[in-house]
């Protein structure tokens, strides 16, 4: 072997290393390791020391000799670095060395990781083939590609550590929008980076369709304005407006001096919507429609002006904060066991009697389903039992409880919706709650829900139909 000075690398047979002595209670050989193993085989060498009768002990590497073990390699390279001792002094010192080799260790930052899928890419490799030779996943060898390919994301990852390949590939989304960028990487820091990202993406969305609305309009020929202050006293909507008796429609107003539109935004698929008005209707004879002056002034205070402004933008928010949440349930949803906690939790549901569980019965859990992937075969009130049923059916018992809990969470999550802000109940609230506590990240606007008074509830938690419908209505 040479003197303590001369150490060199040995090939050893990995079945006849001793692996009994380690401060690690369980190898946790993923298939992952393993497949690197098979692959590559054991790149840093096995640190052991010799025992009395000849035999060599692992110090360190335990993972990679047992993985070399089921690989079924031949040989790993073992670095022997002296006797083993059993002295009080030995014990200490392999206690000590064994915890700082496991513990001080980092991986790849994502800046690392670009790096190496991007100079791999370079020599030809397709990010397929890079996710094969790395056992990375392709989403990350893309997500890393994109980086690369920004100059802003790339500085970012650099920078700020603490971003994973899935947020520096947004970054890079937004890379034309310095103002962006910098609320994605401060949202990172905080926590809230899915939120943020969710809400510049819907703003960029509407933007997108505004600018093609706009061009529809322009095309033809319809003059686009700003959208009016709620106190502007002249510009009104076509739909208030009376022109000789006669209800004023966009073909009827076409000649008219004050034709005009205003794009504002639709919680639809379309995402915006034009509003058709005439800019002065006094001037160009028009009268109000229901008989009354043509158009209702009114001055706000600016405790009032505050007031809506705080509504849109937590409406704005609490839509943006809905489809973070439903991704994250979506995924909760997929497990194939449920937390220690969900019976607790179905078990409040059940007794109480919430309003949208109950609900939720009645139309055959729709968004349950949705959420749980299954398609219902027909189409009407009802459609999707049998289906649900079925995956129940085929279900292990353990996945059966997690389909149980799913399904009552999604009745709780549909009836959510701008008005659960303003008026939380405590059905809600104990949904929210329970979404944190296993590992949701709330948005602010969700805060609101989640730190309510619990005293404020009524008798059984549930939302005023009435609101539930109409609280879209201060949206706008």
């Amino acid at each position: 072997m040479g003197t303590s000075n001369e150490l060199r690398v040995e090939d050893l047979d990995p079945a006849t290393l001793l692996v009994d002595i380690n401060v690690r209670h369980d190898a946790r050989l993923d298939a992952d390791f393993l497949a690197s193993i098979r692959e590559h085989g054991v790149l840093i060498p096995i640190v052991a020391v010799r025992t009395s009768d000849g035999q060599v002990r692992v110090r360190h590497g335990h993972r990679r000799t047992l993985a070399a073990v089921e690989a079924q390699r031949d040989s790993v390279p073992v670095v022997v670095i002296g006797e083993d001792g059993d002295s009080d002094a030995d014990q200490v010192t392999r206690l000590l060395t064994q915890y700082a080799e496991n513990t001080h260790r980092a991986g790849l930052t994502t800046s690392e990781q670009v790096d190496v899928f991007t100079q791999l890419a370079a020599f030809g490799l397709t990010p397929g083939q890079i996710a094969r030779r790395t056992r990375a996943r392709k989403a990350d060898v893309t997500a890393a590609l994109a980086v690369a390919d920004s100059d802003l994301a790339k500085a970012a990852s650099d920078r700020y550590e603490f971003l994973t390949l899935d947020q520096a590939a947004t970054v890079a989304d937004f890379d034309y929008d310095t103002d962006a960028v910098k609320a994605l990487v401060a949202a990172a820091k905080r926590g809230q980076f899915d939120h943020v990202a969710q809400r510049l993406r819907d703003e960029r969305d509407r933007d997108r369709a505004a600018a093609r609305l706009t061009e529809v309009l322009t095309d033809a020929g319809v003059p686009v304005i700003e959208q009016p202050d709620y106190t502007d006293k002249k510009v009104t909507a076509l739909g208030d407006l009376s022109h000789d008796g006669q209800p004023l429609t966009e073909e009827t107003h076409a000649d008219c001096p004050g034709r005009a539109a205003y794009i504002r935004p639709a919680w639809t698929d379309a995402l915006v919507q034009s509003v058709h008005v005439c800019t002065d209707p006094r001037a160009h004879g028009h009268t109000d429609r229901h008989g009354g002056a043509t158009k209702a002034a009114g001055s706000l205070t600016e405790q009032e002006k505050a007031d809506r402004a705080r509504v849109r933008e937590n409406n704005t928010a609490w839509r943006s904060a809905e489809t973070v949440r439903r991704d994250w349930l979506r995924a909760f949803i997929g497990r194939k066991t449920a937390p220690k906690d969900a019976a607790s939790l179905v078990a409040t549901a059940v007794a109480s009697g919430d309003h949208a569980l109950r609900r939720a019965l009645e139309r055959s859990h729709p968004l349950g389903r949705d959420l749980l992937g299954i398609t219902a075969s027909e189409v009407g009130w009802g459609s999707g039992a049998r289906e649900l049923r079925a995956a129940v059916d085929q279900a292990s018992p353990a996945r059966a409880q997690m389909i149980t809990l799913g399904l009552i969470l999604a009745a709780l999550e549909d009836a959510t919706g701008v008005h659960t802000w303003r008026n939380p109940d405590g059905a809600t609230r104990r949904y929210l709650r329970y979404l944190v506590a296993n590992g949701y990240t709330p948005a602010d606007v969700e805060g609101l829900v989640i730190d309510s008074d619990d005293e404020a509830d009524d008798a059984h938690g549930e939302p005023n139909d009435d609101e539930a419908e109409t609280g879209d209505a201060s949206a706008a």
